[in-house]
């Protein structure tokens, strides 16, 4: 295949960014994703579309934007699917049954847009989301994106530390390893991770997520990022983690729309249909066992206690919609592991489950963070310079950067310190230390330089020298 200039993908990248703006007020099948992906996309136009792409792969450029177009196509196509079943309640159709939604059973694969998005930050690099400054935040009207969804995705290379923090987690999950091999009584565990923001919860749960005991103890993992009290919308969580199971969601809303129980309620149907989300999600479980990781969960005001108690089995008469705990069997070797910021808040969720809290990283671990943070933000920070000015001199570029990083390796154990061994504190030190241009010392100035003893007054004696005006007349 021929490679595509980057005038040739000018209007290829324009034409999808604005398929995607059309659908900004529609309620896009794996948003988050779609979002993080064209996030990136935007924030790297001007390299795409450069003649050559500035990109270092720029050969794989133009069928990363096809794989694009098709994801968001597909998105469209089956986000439409719900409402289609809404136009034809009046006919006569056939419901599907729990079973349809079996996971293990053989059916067409399942569509995700989470491998596309991994393919777009290495080809292109990660874009963040941007959030106003926090003196915008109370502004009227004015709408923030203040919250980056987490993933299981993680590339051990880039944790530093931990690692007897996470074996410890892990015996909380599977059981102490040398009891392996016993019959073990316990079928359900629970454990949190808890911490101020930025204190690794986060990392920690995806060190934990990746351990090879717990790859071994559980056939079936999943994550599901809860986010804060203005992200919660149970209906969106259970329906992430039915997709992420493998079921057909269209199936799912009509099995939940066309339920018993929800056609009597009476008035507010919505606890009905989470109560029949919970049960599909029970069945769907029930015969695997499984280790579950709820990251950035929070018992907040006015959750009604619904995450609270993860370790409860469901009513064997009665409403299911009241605890997300229902929708979790405990009849295989299964564990839920959630990652808080209030410890109280954790251990309302796994009630005797043990609680854990990352340390401080050390000087060695809080270092390498610091050095692979600050070349980062300086290899960026020296690429835009270099746009800016052509013509300036590599060489000294290099120097002070070289000399920049002697003196800060030198106070090393002072600003591990400093940061308290946070990771968020030591990550935004870096990037801050990146920024900064190295100054030499200045030299001493021409009027402090020392004058000869001959001609220097002395501090005692008054001036012997006077102008001629000040000779006294004969």
């Amino acid at each position: 295949m021929a490679q595509q200039s980057g005038n040739d993908l000018k209007p290829q990248l324009e034409k999808l960014l604005q398929a995607f703006d059309d659908e900004d007020d529609r309620d896009l099948l794996h948003r988050t994703e779609l979002d993080h992906i064209f996030r990136i996309l935007r924030a790297n136009k001007d390299k795409i579309t450069s003649r050559p792409p500035d990109v270092e792969k720029k050969e794989e450029l133009p069928e990363l934007l096809r794989k694009i177009d098709e994801a968001l196509q597909q998105c469209k196509a089956r986000s439409k699917q719900p409402q289609q079943s809404d136009n034809a309640k009046s006919k006569k159709m056939t419901l599907p049954s729990v079973s349809d939604c079996n996971p293990f059973k053989s059916r067409s694969p399942d569509f995700s847009v989470e491998p596309l998005l991994q393919q777009t930050i290495t080809i292109l690099g990660d874009a963040p989301s941007t959030s106003a400054p926090a003196s915008n935040h109370d502004a009227a009207g004015e709408d923030t994106v203040l919250y980056e969804w987490t993933t299981s995705y993680v590339d051990e290379d880039r944790i530093y530390g931990w690692a007897d923090e996470a074996d410890k987690v892990v015996d909380a999950l599977v059981g102490l390893q040398e009891e392996e091999g016993k019959e073990d009584q316990l079928l359900f565990r629970a454990a949190g991770i808890t911490g101020i923001h930025g204190s690794g919860k986060t990392a920690l749960a995806q060190k934990v997520f990746v351990h090879d005991r717990i790859k071994d103890a559980f056939p079936l993992r999943l994550w599901v990022c809860v986010g804060p009290p203005d992200h919660e919308d149970r209906f969106n969580l259970l329906y992430r983690m039915l997709d992420n199971l493998g079921l057909d969601t269209a199936k799912v809303e009509a099995i939940v729309d066309n339920a018993d129980v929800v056609k009597a309620a009476a008035g507010d149907k919505d606890k009905s249909k989470i109560g029949v989300l919970l049960f599909i999600l029970y069945v769907t479980l029930y015969k695997t066992g499984y280790l579950i990781v709820f990251d950035d969960i929070r018992a907040y005001d006015g959750s009604d206690g619904w995450y609270s108690n993860l370790t409860l089995q469901p009513p064997k008469k009665g409403e299911w919609y009241e605890r997300l705990a229902y929708g979790l069997p405990k009849a295989r070797k299964s564990a839920v592991l959630v990652t808080c910021r209030s410890e109280d808040d954790a251990r309302t969720m796994v009630r005797t489950g043990r609680v854990f809290r990352p340390p401080g990283l050390g000087v060695a671990e809080g270092w390498k963070l610091f050095e692979r943070e600050y070349n980062e933000a300086k290899k960026k920070s020296k690429k835009e310079k270099e746009e800016k000015e052509k013509d300036k001199d590599e060489k000294e570029e290099k120097k002070e950067e070289d000399e920049i990083y002697k003196e800060l390796e030198q106070m090393k154990e002072q600003i591990v310190g400093k940061c308290l061994g946070l990771p968020v504190a030591i990550v935004q030190a870096a990037k801050g230390f990146a920024l900064m241009e190295h100054k030499p010392d200045d030299p001493p100035k021409s009027e402090d330089k020392a004058l000869p003893d001959e001609t220097v007054p002395s501090k005692t004696e008054p001036a012997t020298q006077a102008t001629e005006a000040d000779q006294p007349v004969n």
